[in-house]
């Protein structure tokens, strides 16, 4: 277990061992970010060193170097040539969505989440898609299909089938926030993904959702399309849940 350090009395609060199953430079992010929050560093602003970090944290200078990057993209931290990292005094805006599927609230709390986000896109993709639009979202659940006829995961043809339909909402925030998504939730459909790819009966019913979802944008059904999609996200949530449940502990 890491042991608790504290650096020249700047952390305050004892630091908890980091689970590997996440990636390193994010958990450290994640955890510099609380601490930021809590007020944990010197009335300065100055982050420890690396060096400093990597020792309380148990990992590697390039793991803190990555995650300081995760923290200076965000806004939160900005370098100061020659003297060091220091908390931004204006704080960031960014959101953050981090979720970790290996807790069941954490999980379901952020599918209650997708579900407000994908099913209104989907209802207005159905309302306001053009015909190109509709064929971009027909290419993409083929391109789907044929992933899964040569048994491969289908993660990115997935992604680019409801990239597709976000933009057929033609609403902006949805558009962009959907991109966000891309990035932040691409593990978690990638494990979902491989979850379904093992079971053959698990990736025809996924295939069957996504018909009916493109069904209803075709049929200009927003009530169709509506359930469609929640049907389709509360699913997915059951069966990554089904292939935590029989992973090897």
């Amino acid at each position: 277990m890491l042991q608790t350090t504290k650096i020249g009395a700047v952390m305050k609060n004892n630091v908890e061992p980091i689970l590997r199953a996440r990636s390193l430079p994010t958990e450290v992010a994640s955890r510099l970010r609380i601490a930021i929050d809590r007020g944990d560093f010197a009335p300065s602003g100055k982050l420890p060193s690396q060096e400093q970090l990597a020792k309380t944290y148990g990992v590697s200078r390039p793991v803190i170097r990555e995650a300081l990057s995760l923290l200076k993209s965000d806004g939160l931290i900005i370098t100061h040539q020659g003297r060091g990292q220091f908390i931004n005094p204006e704080g960031s805006s960014v959101f953050r969505l981090e979720a970790d599927i290996s807790d069941q609230h954490d999980l379901m709390d952020l599918f209650d989440f997708l579900l407000s986000v994908e099913v209104s896109a989907t209802e207005l993709a159905a309302e306001r898609r053009s015909d190109e639009e509709l064929l971009a979202i027909g290419r993409s659940l083929k391109a789907l299909e044929t992933a899964i006829k040569n048994h491969e995961p289908g993660v990115k043809e997935d992604m680019e089938f409801h990239q597709a339909i976000l933009r057929a909402s033609h609403n902006d925030y949805y558009i962009t926030f959907g991109d966000f998504l891309d990035n932040q939730v691409r593990r978690m459909i990638r494990t979902a993904r491989t979850n379904t790819a093992q079971q053959s009966g698990l990736v025809h019913e996924v295939q069957q959702e996504h018909d009916a979802i493109y069904r209803a944008i075709c049929a200009r059904d927003r009530a169709r399309a509506r359930d469609a999609a929640a049907n389709h996200l509360i699913n997915a949530a059951r069966r990554l849940r089904l292939g935590q449940a029989k992973a090897p502990t």
